[in-house]
């Protein structure tokens, strides 16, 4: 918000989503935040939307590694009574006028996002892509979107998204991103790679790579979780101060960064630790071959599809 406000001349409604583990003390800092720039913010408790979805779907994504939260992008279209909406991801620092973003137009399409980082042609990511009716190759990054809601809303309702759920809940990886790129196969509006920045550039790469008027996307590493010293971190680092968090003693503040660099992985007390690490990479990736995670999904697939065909059949005849 911060980081938004502060490069915004336009005026700005923030809308923020939620449930009951928003606590009223982070509400009001998150007021205060707005109101220092002089905007506007909202909230939205997002729990009776998200239990329509019902039980499996829920207690799918909670098992997966991913947070109920993913789905809050969801319920947009149910929620907010707008025509147009850019959707930001909580992991984003915006370092351009988002003024430039809302004023693309999004009347022939669904909505418009990034192209998402490819991979390769014969990996399970891409098999299971192609499985839930997405297109590899113009399939977006969710993190950051402009949306045209009365045209999502028409093509996409909470009955469909429990469906799609229920149909490919075995082959996904990233929830209601892949509901967004299967359903909107065709109605997705490519934008330019600076609004969904997700390469943060190293203090050296900063003088060549221009990274100015980028949306930034933490996409790997958090810059509250671990030091990388990339632009992204004193990017965030600087907005964090100019909120009503960054006001802490300076006690605190020591605290803080210190904790920060323990939980690093490039931060290591013992020698034996980083050895530690590199054999649990080399196992996880020596383990973790995709060609066994794609003929593991290739069967998944056979058997899911034949159930759901025959299920379907069954239905339709009673």
């Amino acid at each position: 918000m911060a980081s938004i406000f502060e490069r915004t001349k336009s005026p700005v409604s923030v809308h923020i989503l939620h449930d009951e583990t928003l606590t009223e003390r982070n509400r009001s800092l998150l007021t205060e935040t707005a109101e220092m720039f002089a905007r506007e913010v909202e909230f939205h408790n997002v729990t009776t939307y998200i239990e329509q979805l019902g039980d499996d779907t829920n207690r799918f994504v909670q098992k997966s590694a991913w947070s109920v939260g993913t789905l809050y992008r969801l319920a947009i279209t149910d929620i907010l009574p707008l025509d147009k909406v850019i959707y930001l991801d909580c992991d984003i620092v915006v370092n351009m006028d988002i003024r430039e973003l809302w004023d693309i137009s999004v009347e022939e399409c669904s909505c418009a996002g990034v192209l998402d980082i490819p991979h390769g042609r014969f990996s399970s990511t891409t098999l299971g892509r192609r499985l839930m009716g997405c297109d590899p190759k113009k399939y977006v990054n969710a993190g950051v979107l402009l949306m045209n809601i009365p045209r999502m809303k028409e093509k996409l309702d909470i009955r469909q998204v429990c469906r799609w759920f229920e149909r490919y809940r075995y082959c996904m990886n990233f929830q209601d991103q892949d509901l967004i790129n299967s359903c909107f196969r065709g109605e997705i509006k490519f934008l330019e790679g600076r609004f969904n920045n997700r390469r943060a550039p190293f203090r050296d790469d900063v003088y060549t790579l221009g990274v100015e008027d980028s949306i930034f996307h933490a996409t790997l590493t958090k810059p509250w979780n671990e030091p990388t010293g990339s632009f992204i971190d004193r990017l965030y680092w600087r907005a964090f101060l100019k909120t009503p968090w960054g006001r802490l003693p300076h006690e605190e503040l020591v605290d803080l960064i210190i904790d920060i660099f323990q939980k690093s992985p490039l931060t290591h007390r013992r020698t034996s630790q980083c050895y530690r690490k590199v054999f649990h990479r080399l196992r996880k990736d020596i383990c973790a071959n995709d060609i066994f995670r794609t003929a593991a999904l290739f069967f998944k697939a056979l058997f899911h599809e034949t159930k759901y065909l025959f299920t379907r059949g069954e239905s339709k005849k009673i």
